[in-house]
């Protein structure tokens, strides 16, 4: 099972995210070395792209991924704009600026804008045009970077340890996977759609805040979050080998008189459906379409509840992290 998961699953999912960034790197050195809208439209499809399979990978922040900071390096959010603009004059390189001025979002602010592509365009024809070029690439260069080492040091080391990592104390492969599933689950619950909607910790006032959802310029949001779900679903049925569904099934895991594995795999499939009826863009659907994004949020939050309660039970796993409304 656990060398199913880690070879076709996660190390899958990582080989997608580093030949995308690489992708991305090339398409925003393509777009800096002549800024042009065909350029441009290709940088801002190559990072589409890698948005996607980052959200495939990210929930698994495990092993290398979580021992190099990997995850906050690539996707802390929100941007912060100001810090990238005094970036790009300092002339900064991107391995010397903080996470939240790089990384996705970083890219993201960088080769889109609310107004269109001229104004993208705009921006890297104006004054320190070639500052802001220099910039964007480091960028994407870091991302890549970072991904690349990712890979390598899955395919050196990682992948047998997590495939031997055995049993289900605290250190083994099982109780990291539903650590992994549960923590971005209530991360997706309570920061992607909790705060936008004024259901999460710190903002609870129960307004929506278009603002504050992840993707506000690229408007990316839905799709990835459909995009992290789908890739736990992956995960814990194992896809076409065994995964945590069967070592529920093994233990004889009963939930209401059905299968505990069926059951998680109903409330999945619940969830993506409750995501499929918010419409794009995100920033307009937590604003005309409240009900259907608390419809996603009560979704995942019973999910969170089957793997930290009947999942992390029957397989007698811990659960390592206090999530953030103490659901």
């Amino acid at each position: 099972m656990l060398n199913n998961i880690g070879n076709q699953v996660l190390l899958a999912g990582i080989n997608r995210f580093s030949a995308s960034a690489a992708s991305a790197a090339t398409a925003v050195s393509a777009f800096a070395s002549n800024p042009a809208d065909e350029t441009l439209t290709s940088a801002q499809t190559a990072w589409q792209k890698l948005s996607q399979d980052w959200a495939a990978a990210a929930p698994f922040n495990i092993g290398p991924m979580n021992a190099n900071l990997i995850s906050g390096a690539v996707d802390e959010w929100p941007a912060n704009r100001d810090k990238i603009e005094k970036s790009i004059l300092a002339q900064s390189k991107a391995t010397n600026v903080g996470a939240d001025a790089k990384g996705l979002k970083g890219l993201e602010y960088l080769l889109f804008d609310k107004n269109g592509k001229a104004a993208v365009l705009a921006k890297y024809a104006g004054d320190n045009a070639d500052k802001r070029k220099a910039f964007l690439n480091s960028v994407a260069q870091d991302v890549a970077a970072k991904a690349a080492y990712l890979q390598n040091a899955w395919n050196t080391g990682y992948l047998d340890a997590f495939a031997t990592a055995k049993g289900n104390d605290v250190s083994s492969s099982a109780s990291q996977m539903v650590n992994a599933i549960a923590f971005y689950l209530d991360n997706i619950k309570t920061l992607k759609i909790g705060n936008p909607i004024g259901m999460g910790i710190k903002i609870n006032d129960n307004r929506p805040h278009p603002d504050k959802i992840e993707y506000a310029i690229a408007e990316e949001s839905l799709s990835t979050m459909k995009a992290n779900v789908q890739a736990m679903k992956t995960a814990f049925d194992g896809g076409a080998g065994q995964g945590l569904d069967d070592l529920l099934n093994y233990v004889k895991a009963q939930k209401n008189g059905q299968n505990l594995s069926a059951v998680v795999d109903k409330q999945f499939d619940e969830a993506v459906a409750k995501l499929n009826a918010v419409n794009p863009p995100y920033g307009v659907a937590v604003e005309t379409q409240t009900q259907q994004v608390k419809d996603v949020f009560n979704s995942l939050k019973i999910l969170i509840s089957y793997f930290k309660v009947d999942v992390a039970n029957r397989l007698g796993v811990t659960i390592t992290f206090s999530d953030t409304d103490g659901d």
